[in-house]
């Protein structure tokens, strides 16, 4: 008999007490929806305006294949592992009362995946991409024979490419990257722009950073609708408890496996010296759960390693915004793990559009704590999955938020020493004749140990004694 099973039978509250309890948490999270269109294109196109190929080339293009690459990988990892341990379903389908299931079309196919990816990859309506994203629908129509024994009864689906409610993320993605790209290589007339995107994210970041304040408040709502409204809150506890378990075990994949073996194959180098050399950040990270407030140690920590100063400086703060191969395995396994929680079926094109998005929206994501449940919520409504589960994931937020947090920063100073050694193996010196000035970091209390050739605001000055490759005394991993 599931746990408490009497209690409830006998005091279950009505649904409208249900929602009356959920209401906070329901705001919370209309709040969160709120802001988080304007921060994700705003941020793409404030980050991508400060990449200048031409000063920087190959770290640049490094960079961002790295980050491209890593994110889908992380992502499709965390996919992968939720759907082979099925932690929603595995000892049941949830019964959540008052929740409206609703249920995917069976006939959709791979052959729908590509051209749908493309419609939505090119809006034709900028407007209509805040509301709308494209979909191939079958709609079925019953075709009637009569014959003088029996009469059949045959089903035709028609196919149709229509609209379907949820924004077009992905294509507010591809919008603002190509519009912060040009806007880049025209500084001095888009200079207008880039302000105003730059503007755009500052305000919604804080916004954020207040309503996350308001977190706990909020979580005891949240919870208490989805206790409310559980018929086995054992089944309940197993499940996050197995949803925590995929977490850790996809996470470790990516930070024992996936990451050291690509050092190893690409660079022949042993990864696990550099974990070493950044346990620093890796407990700023674990500790207060955002990548960003642990900048300034990677930067101590990257000069210990014998890092080119201007690389170090140029892309951390990039990495930040656009790489985050833990945020994409949470993102992705969480919506499985939701669709899983309340039975909704999810066929492999779903699966794989769960894939990308999961892995391109990261892409500009707040480095602020929980901003991985706000891509969730988002990509949830892409797919017509029931958002009453998604309040469990606010149970174990605690523990996963700070595993997804201690991924990225690894891969944060993986991506750091590739380029770097991938730069001097190469002979590029284009890095030693920059100034790097744009990109700003006097807001994160850059420690004063700092080396003396470095400012706090990551500008450099040239200076011979920067150059790895000239300089045997530094240690190179």
């Amino acid at each position: 008999m599931p746990l408490m099973s009497p209690y409830y039978m006998l005091v279950r509250p009505h649904n409208e007490n249900i929602c009356s309890l959920g209401l906070p948490g329901e705001l919370f999270m209309r709040a969160l929806n709120f802001s988080v269109i304007p921060l994700l294109a705003c941020n793409i196109v404030a980050v991508t305006a400060k990449l200048k190929p031409s000063e920087q080339g190959m770290i640049a293009v490094l960079s961002i294949l790295y980050c491209i690459v890593m994110n889908l990988l992380g992502s499709f990892i965390g996919l992968v592992a939720t759907v082979l341990i099925n932690p929603g379903g595995r000892f049941g389908v949830l019964s959540l009362h008052g929740a409206n299931r609703l249920t995917s079309a069976g006939k959709l196919s791979m052959v729908d995946v590509f051209p749908d990816f493309l419609r939505n990859l090119v809006p034709d309506n900028i407007l209509k991409t805040l509301l709308y994203s494209t979909v191939t629908t079958y709609t079925p129509v019953e075709s009637v024979m009569n014959t003088s024994v029996t009469t059949n009864v045959t089903v035709v689906y028609q196919r149709t490419v229509g609209v379907t409610s949820g924004p077009n993320i992905l294509g507010i993605l591809v919008s603002s990257l190509v519009l912060g790209v040009i806007a880049g290589s025209r500084d001095e007339k888009t200079r207008p722009l880039i302000a105003l995107a730059e503007a755009v994210t500052e305000v919604m970041t804080v916004l954020i950073e207040k309503t996350v304040s308001l977190l706990p408040l909020a979580m005891i709502s949240l919870i208490a609708s989805a206790v409310a409204r559980m018929s086995s809150l054992e089944q309940s506890l197993v499940a996050l408890a197995m949803f925590v378990a995929t977490s850790a075990a996809h996470l470790a994949v990516i930070a024992l496996v996936v990451l050291p073996v690509f050092y190893l194959i690409v660079l022949r180098r042993n990864l696990f010296h550099v974990y070493a050399a950044i346990t620093a950040p890796l407990l700023t990270a674990f500790s207060l759960t955002s990548s960003l407030i642990a900048l300034p140690d990677l930067f101590k920590a990257c000069d210990r390693l014998g890092v080119v100063p201007q690389v170090v400086r140029t892309i951390a703060p990039f990495l930040t915004s656009f790489n985050a191969n833990g945020s994409a395995a949470f993102i992705a396994s969480a919506v499985c793990f939701t669709a899983q929680v309340v039975g909704h079926p999810l066929n492999v094109a779903q699966l794989i559009g769960i894939g990308f998005l999961a892995g391109f929206n990261v892409m500009a994501l707040p480095a602020v704590p929980s901003a991985s449940l706000i891509t969730v919520f988002l990509i949830i409504r892409v797919f017509s999955i029931p958002e009453s589960a998604v309040s469990l994931l606010f149970v174990v937020e605690f523990i996963v938020d700070r595993l997804r947090t201690l991924v990225n920063v690894l891969s944060h100073g993986t991506c750091v020493m590739f380029v770097h050694l991938k730069t001097i193996e190469r002979g590029h010196q284009e890095f030693s004749c920059v100034l790097i000035d744009s990109i700003d970091c006097t807001t994160l209390s850059v420690p004063k140990e700092f080396d003396g050739n470095s400012q706090p605001n990551g500008s450099l000055h040239n200076n011979p004694s920067c150059d790895t490759a000239s300089n045997p005394s530094v240690e190179q991993f």
